[in-house]
């Protein structure tokens, strides 16, 4: 009776404990007094307690994982993939303790001990686990990753993400397991805890890969927001612009002043040429982002004294026209990063040329960069993450890129070099009338 006591107030702890942290991560306001929480905190007790009576087997951790995607789920009102997600983090935390504690535990105890000392040991255990994963959740640099993990994947496509904490799950409680039938330290017993290490290794690059992708994306997103305000605003300047040169114009043939005529002539040329054919060429793209976005890059790549050049030939009415919000975004992204890359590689460059062709031809679209470049030993690493020739830190944009286009099959780019050119070519072959 004092073993059953003993397990249900253990497993009462660890659900108390899975709520704090998922309470954490969702920065919910649910309360742990209100009567839906008590009741499924109970039946997240109840259960495991059961399972605990029982002689030990591989699959008990497996099922309390179930229960408690199920009750974190009903307390926190979560979709099954964001539940399934949080309590693997809540459940991988209380892990590393517990495989902790139990390489401890199996060093100073041995399998013949009194029904009273294992009884004290699974409580001393339990509650040194528990205060484990508290501590871990509350390290600000932890909290703020797995927060900032928890946030970039809500609402979003994850099956991956899922997939990948389901399998780490499973993986751990088979080790776990492993550790804590083991009574001595064997070739297999120090295997598994190796593994549990690199798994812990790969959980960790994992969501800081996770983050850092997601960061870029928000960063494309904030971009598109201002680019396609951008648009409208270079149109109007545009017409005021060329309103305002013709004043001017005209103050210069009134007045013989040299100074005068000096001061109007460098009015005229302090400022990013808006009206050259290569930005004029630029109006023939559809609005709704692309076109502010390429204004907008087209002003940086003049601000940089490149010898820019562009050539647009589509339909009117043609793929770009009819492309949804989403795939804009998506393609904006790319070509931002292409666009970039191209002004970067052609400001270093001694010719600092940039042709940019936009074309559309048997059901497709594309958008081909041609620049000057200075040429790097990592060319065939470039779309590597982290490889780039401007220094410790960058070079996450290709990779971005190429993770962009693998999901999503409607995209595909090419890179060559031909006669001292850089040649980035990026193909949309989605056949929107279908």
């Amino acid at each position: 009776m004092l073993e059953v006591f003993v397990n249900f107030i253990n497993c009462f702890l660890m659900s108390l404990v899975g709520f704090y942290i998922i309470k954490i991560l969702t920065k919910s306001e649910v309360k742990i007094y209100e009567f839906k929480v008590i009741g499924w905190l109970l039946l997240d007790t109840i259960i495991p307690t059961y399972l605990q009576a029982n002689i030990y087997v591989e699959i008990k951790p497996l099922i309390i994982y179930c229960i408690n995607i199920l009750a974190y789920k009903q307390i926190f009102d979560l979709h099954i993939d964001d539940a399934i997600i949080v309590a693997g983090i809540a459940m991988l935390l209380n892990l590393i303790g517990d495989i902790l504690i139990s390489i401890v535990m199996n060093i100073l105890f041995t399998n013949d001990i009194e029904l009273i000392s294992n009884v004290v040991a699974s409580f001393l255990k339990n509650t040194i686990v528990s205060v484990l994963a508290l501590l871990l959740i509350n390290i600000k640099k932890i909290k703020e990753k797995l927060c900032d993990f928890y946030n970039n994947i809500k609402n979003k496509k994850k099956v991956s993400t899922v997939v990948f904490f389901s399998l780490t799950i499973i993986i751990f409680c088979i080790l776990g397991f492993h550790i804590y039938v083991s009574s001595h330290f064997d070739i297999s017993y120090l295997t598994a805890i190796l593994t549990i290490a690199i798994l812990w290794t790969l959980i960790i690059i994992f969501i800081n890969s996770r983050n850092k992708y997601n960061y870029l994306i928000k960063e494309y997103d904030t971009l598109f927001s201002y680019v396609q305000n951008f648009e409208d605003w270079i149109e109007q300047e545009q017409l005021n612009r060329h309103e305002y040169k013709n004043q001017l114009a005209v103050l210069r043939c009134l007045t013989k002043e040299k100074k005068v005529k000096d001061k109007i002539d460098e009015i005229l040329e302090d400022n990013i040429n808006i009206e050259g054919q290569a930005v004029t060429n630029l109006k023939n793209l559809p609005k709704g982002g692309i076109r502010g976005l390429m204004y907008y890059k087209a002003a940086i790549a003049q601000k940089h004294k490149i010898n820019l050049t562009t050539d647009v030939s589509i339909e009117a009415k043609g793929i770009l026209s009819k492309l949804s919000e989403k795939d804009i975004r998506i393609l904006c992204k790319l070509i931002g990063i292409y666009f970039d890359n191209a002004i970067e590689a052609a400001a270093e460059s001694r010719k600092k040329n940039l042709t940019i062709e936009i074309y559309e031809l048997k059901d497709k679209v594309s958008f081909v960069f041609s620049n000057t470049f200075k040429r790097h030993k990592n060319m065939k690493d470039r779309n590597k993450k982290g490889v780039s020739s401007k220094g410790e830190g960058r070079g996450n944009g290709l990779y971005f890129a190429s993770k962009l286009i693998k999901d999503n099959p409607w995209l595909e780019e090419k890179q060559e070099i031909i006669d001292g050119y850089y040649i980035e070519q990026l193909t949309i072959k989605k056949n929107i009338n279908k």
